[in-house]
């Protein structure tokens, strides 16, 4: 994932109402524009900044590769020195209810913005002649930052509009993949926690370890190993699986929760502790021992997404 910056104040109404950002291909005089360039280099996953009249009021996620396309009838006499033939880059923008100013954070923003093509001036106005630019990882999550502290829950929209996104391409791959029909089905519903994949869960799991629900239609099959980082066989492996209530697969996909073999179920702050005190479970909380089989999967879970041990190198 990569975090890109564009400035479009002119034509920020019909690319955010829209859901996309385009640029012409050159400079009026037929020269190469970097910061135009830049759209064909974006890929689906990458998080966009949009800037225009001095505000940050909306972040997006590109949904689709660059593509070549007509320049846009709405943007009508702002487009006029443009070019017909350009990129787009299609995005999924959300809108922040409270804008961010980078003026007010410019001490933070101002040391972490690139050297080159940047899309802020010194003084912290925008850069007009920069398009899009592509900025670090650490101004990208200080954006994001600043962004959740004024808009609750930003943050946590944006990871789910990412995962269901990745899992978009990963089905689009499997599709187009050389696997026989049958075999992609499969892989495709393991995916949504569907077909063959939840048929063998349900034969070792019979209910949420956590709340004691039974009724599988209120059962989420949640893979442990996460199932872009499995390959075939693991992701068909009802061993590599829990049927958890909603809430509760909600932290454990996220690597909030996670349990030891013995069935010692295990939080990565003390908010989730009381998370899940106000959903009354009581802590501490066992929830049975694990088979052989599933132990192996937990210990990646624990080392790999629990957040205790996301710093750590293992």
């Amino acid at each position: 994932m990569a975090f890109w910056w564009v400035n479009h104040k002119q034509t920020y109404s019909a690319e955010v109402g829209g859901g996309y950002i385009w640029s012409p291909m050159t400079n009026r005089n037929g020269s190469k524009n970097q910061t135009y360039i830049n759209l064909t280099l974006t890929r689906p996953g990458d998080v966009v900044i949009s800037y225009a009249g001095g505000l940050i009021k909306a972040i997006g996620l590109v949904s689709a590769p660059c593509s070549e396309k007509s320049k846009p009838s709405e943007f009508g006499s702002a487009g006029d020195s443009w070019s017909d033939t350009g990129w787009e880059v299609r995005i999924e923008w959300d809108l922040l209810e409270k804008p961010i100013r980078p003026k007010d954070h410019l001490e933070l923003i101002a040391p972490l913005l690139p050297s080159k093509n940047s899309p802020l001036q010194t003084n912290g106005n925008g850069n007009q002649s920069c398009y899009l630019a592509s900025i670090s990882d650490e101004l990208g999550n200080l954006l994001l930052s600043l962004a959740n502290r004024v808009n609750p829950d930003f943050v946590d929209d944006i990871e789910q509009h990412q995962t269901e996104l990745e899992g978009d391409v990963i089905e689009a791959a499997i599709k187009a993949s050389a696997l026989e029909n049958t075999e992609k089905l499969q892989l495709v519903k393991s995916r949504r926690g569907q077909g063959l994949f939840r048929s063998r869960l349900e034969q070792i799991e019979p209910a949420c370890r956590v709340t004691g629900v039974t009724n599988k239609a209120l059962l989420i099959a949640s893979h442990i190993k996460p199932w872009s980082e499995c390959d075939n066989a693991e992701r068909l492996d009802g061993n590599n699986g829990l049927l958890l209530s909603p809430h509760i697969d909600k932290l454990f996909d996220r690597g909030w929760i996670t349990f030891t073999d013995a069935g010692d179920l295990l939080c990565a702050e003390p908010s989730i502790e009381k998370a899940l005190q106000q959903w009354g479970i009581l802590l501490p909380k066992n929830v049975g021992p694990f088979d052989h089989k599933q132990t192996e999967f937990l210990a990646y879970h624990r080392y790999r997404v629990f957040k205790v041990n996301s710093n750590k190198s293992v």
